[in-house]
């Protein structure tokens, strides 16, 4: 796990920090207060996420130690009592992400929330479509520096192409000026091509800030932010930090409202929506099955051993359905009732697959803590298809599985409708 360091040797300060820092008490943060210790530090095995960094300290008057993670390769973020316009554009051009004045209690929390924020920039993927190269490595330059993963594209075709097979990109930046399709038409398709994908899209031109038609036609065409060039690269990375944190804060509350939050598989209103969707969609075309599970004598685990065990339980059980099941369509859809809708495949195969799935949860054995390791069995009924509406395949669904719970339980039951 990489750590996090603050160079700093005012106690008030790394008292601030690492309250703002670790505010459950979880101590992530390493302190260092001289160069002489931040020099051991760097040469441990554990590595570095980012760094928070005082320009002075006793044994490194002037910045010394700030140039040692530099040099290290490490993100770092100068926090300073000085106003030195002149030293913080030398301190940019050399390497540091940011450089935040102590003055004034609102830094030291943004201070923190960048240091996270490096981290997190790892797992981001931002696609630069730029016909530029000069201009292109200029922001690629300084998105790698914040971490970010950085993938490029010279036209809108390649953009289109890579989007496609890329779905983890969230960020992307578009120039107006582009071979064939140009900036507008480009952000138009995405927008038509990947409705239901979380985007943020910045669009950037050299088109005169006293042309504001432009910037109002990016918007328009489906673009979340607007730049024109030549712009300051560090109002740059700011814009894109965040576009970063809105599209964050809109994917948790996508899965908010589509997952259920304790075993993490989809909910009934998702599951519902989009079982529709498809069954409307390939009608009396493609063969459908309606499945639906439920937990054998679940309330004696929840009456017995309590709601906690209750709640291990159907976590085993699902982490053990998504293994078996996925990419299907699968949700849990009550208590300890789930579905799954799964397409062309025939009735037999569905059987084979459900029966595997019952031995394998059958064979789990569930550490509910205090000792106790209890086993569960799923009863499952199955309805296959060709052209029945959603409604219809759940209720026959429903039937056999009634049936299964009548004949015993820990059985599959498969019906026609």
């Amino acid at each position: 796990m990489a750590k996090f360091l603050l160079v700093e040797n005012d106690p008030l300060v790394i008292r601030i920090i690492r309250h703002l820092f670790n505010p459950e008490g979880v101590d992530t943060l390493t302190v260092v207060n001289s160069r002489e210790q931040l020099k051991s530090e760097l040469q441990q095995d554990e590595p570095v996420a980012a760094a928070l960094a005082d320009i002075h300290l006793p044994d490194a008057l002037n910045g010394e130690a700030t140039k040692d993670l530099l040099t290290a390769g490490i993100a770092t973020v100068i926090l300073t009592g000085s106003e030195d316009t002149s030293a913080r554009d030398q301190w940019l051009r050399e390497g540091a992400v940011d450089y935040i004045n102590k003055e004034g209690r609102y830094w030291y929390p943004y201070a923190t929330r960048l240091l996270k924020q490096l981290q997190l920039n790892q797992k981001r993927k931002i696609l630069i479509v730029e016909d530029s190269l000069v201009e292109m490595e200029s922001m690629a330059a300084v998105l790698e520096l914040n971490r970010y993963s950085v993938i490029k594209a010279e036209s809108s075709e390649q953009a289109l192409d890579i989007l496609q097979r890329d779905p983890d990109i969230r960020l992307m930046t578009v120039d107006h000026q582009l071979p064939g399709m140009n900036g507008l038409e480009l952000i138009q398709t995405i927008r038509y091509k990947f409705p239901d994908r979380p985007m943020s899209i910045i669009g950037v031109s050299a088109v005169p800030r006293s042309s504001a038609q432009l910037s109002m036609d990016f918007i328009r065409s489906g673009a979340d932010d607007f730049l024109h060039k030549p712009f300051n690269l560090q109002e740059f990375i700011y814009r894109i930090n965040n576009n970063a944190q809105m599209i964050d804060a809109y994917v948790q509350l996508k899965n908010q409202a589509e997952q259920d939050f304790l075993t993490g598989l989809y909910n009934r209103r998702y599951f519902m929506h989009q079982a529709e969707e498809l069954i409307n969609k390939t009608r009396s075309q493609m063969r459908k099955t309606m499945v639906s599970m439920d937990i054998d004598h679940f309330k004696k685990v929840n009456d017995h051993f309590g709601h906690h065990a209750g709640d291990l339980v159907l976590q085993a059980v699902a982490r053990t359905m998504h293994e078996e099941l996925a990419p299907l369509l699968l949700a849990r859809t009550g208590g300890e009732e789930f579905s799954v809708l799964i397409p062309a495949h025939s009735a037999a195969e569905v059987q084979a697959l459900m029966e595997n799935l019952r031995q394998r949860i059958a064979a789990l054995k569930i550490d509910v803590e205090d000792g106790d390791i209890l086993s569960v069995t799923i009863s499952i009924g199955a309805c296959t298809s060709m052209d029945q509406d959603l409604n219809t395949l759940w209720n026959t669904a429903d039937e056999a599985l009634y049936s299964a719970k009548l004949n015993g339980r820990n059985q599959v039951v498969s019906l026609s409708a």
